[in-house]
């Protein structure tokens, strides 16, 4: 299960921030790379999988230099400079169409499932359309799409904002180490952008890997330029992370979320990431809170119980005691949770004033229990009788 992960706590808060209704606090924003698209795209021939970064290189590098199967392993970003600087940037351009073939792919279930999530802002440095095609239909959030510089002051939030090009819009695309080095200049608009949205909400990473050269840079340029200044940044995927690898994405503020262990069972690789991505989503979707106006008392009445445990709570006060600290925690998340009613609903004070009855507490069971413990119970019942008016 994926709330058994070590890293399940960091979901939780992303899923926090996501979810929350208070316009004043800072949202959620999300980065799509290309292991997204490849997990949840479908191909007409429904075989065929989108490129990623790897793939890509070896294409270079074959066209560059057919006989040098070392070269497939360069760096990416400098394998497209030099086909850049030998063939032309129009056939650089005519290669990342050809290759993407964005036409003869469709948008899978999990394109609509992560737009439907309300994020404040959906960026991606990806070329294709995937994410613009399935927006049209996404009702719960409607998304205008920024393929060029000048859409964003034209278009507001929530947006797909297409950070390194897009294909049949855009003649330009980020692809080599010089398209890089000079975007701060070039793409200025797009640099004060994500300044912005990196500063004011939780960033979210899905379809990356730690080695992807869109993940490197982005992160380092966070680095270099915001500092301490940026808020917490989630590196979501089955990533199979090293003690080593995580202490160093950790001293850079990208916070893991690590899924390995929950898909590790699945052999094909492609479809091992695919399960990780639905699982995360689905657990945002699961961490939705009620409306407030759902909310009612947790029940406490065990709905299984024994003539000899039911005889328990009632003859051995210590026995009641560890029942009635096992929902102290229980009590908390519900006070927490009321809305702040200035009247409680009459429906619902009876469920606060009955709430407490297996066992109902009394000086005998509350006497065994620590201080500190005594202090949090005396407290929940104190709100439940202030609540209710059963003063």
């Amino acid at each position: 299960m994926i709330s058994k992960l070590p890293d399940f706590p960091a979901i939780k808060k992303l899923a926090e921030v996501l979810w929350q209704q208070d316009v004043k606090k800072h949202g959620a924003a999300i980065i799509i790379g290309a292991g997204f698209s490849r997990c949840s795209s479908k191909h007409v021939d429904g075989a065929r999988k989108l490129p990623l970064w790897k793939d890509f290189a070896k294409k270079l590098a074959c066209e560059l230099d057919d006989a040098n199967k070392d070269l497939a392993f360069s760096d990416p970003l400098r394998l497209a400079e030099e086909y850049r600087a030998y063939f032309g940037q129009a056939a650089l351009n005519d290669l990342i169409r050809a290759e993407i073939h964005d036409e003869a792919w469709q948008p899978g279930a999990m394109h609509y499932e992560l737009l439907s999530l309300p994020w404040s802002e959906v960026m991606t440095t990806n070329w294709d359309t995937l994410l613009e095609r399935a927006a049209q239909n996404v009702h719960s959030q409607i998304y205008g799409v920024v393929s060029k510089q000048s859409d964003l002051s034209s278009i507001r939030s929530p947006r797909i904002v297409k950070l390194h090009g897009s294909i049949g819009v855009t003649e330009q695309f980020i692809v080599a180490q010089e398209d890089y080095r000079k975007y701060p200049e070039n793409f200025a608009a797009f640099v004060n952008f994500a300044r912005q949205v990196f500063i004011e909400n939780e960033l979210c990473l899905l379809g990356f890997s730690g080695d992807d050269p869109n993940f490197l840079q982005w992160a380092g340029w966070v680095r270099d330029n915001l500092a301490n200044h940026s808020r917490r940044i989630y590196l979501v995927g089955s990533l199979k992370l090293s003690a080593s690898k995580r202490k160093l994405l950790e001293s850079i503020n990208i916070a893991p979320v690590d899924l390995w262990n929950a898909v590790k069972d699945i052999d094909d690789h492609d479809l091992r990431h695919h399960k990780a991505i639905e699982l995360f989503l689905k657990e945002l979707l699961n961490l939705k809170p009620k409306p407030k106006h759902e909310w009612k008392p947790t029940q406490l009445v065990r709905q299984q119980i024994n003539h000899e445990d039911h005889s328990r709570q009632f003859n051995e006060p210590v026995y009641a005691a560890s029942l009635l600290e096992s929902q102290i925690e229980i009590l908390r998340r519900d006070r927490e949770a009321y809305p702040g009613w200035f009247v409680c609903p009459p429906e619902l004070q009876w469920r606060i004033q009955s709430q407490l009855s297996d066992p109902r507490p009394n000086i005998d069971n509350i006497t065994p229990l620590e201080q500190s413990s005594k202090e949090k119970l005396l407290y929940e019942l104190a709100w439940q009788h202030t609540v209710t008016f059963n003063l």
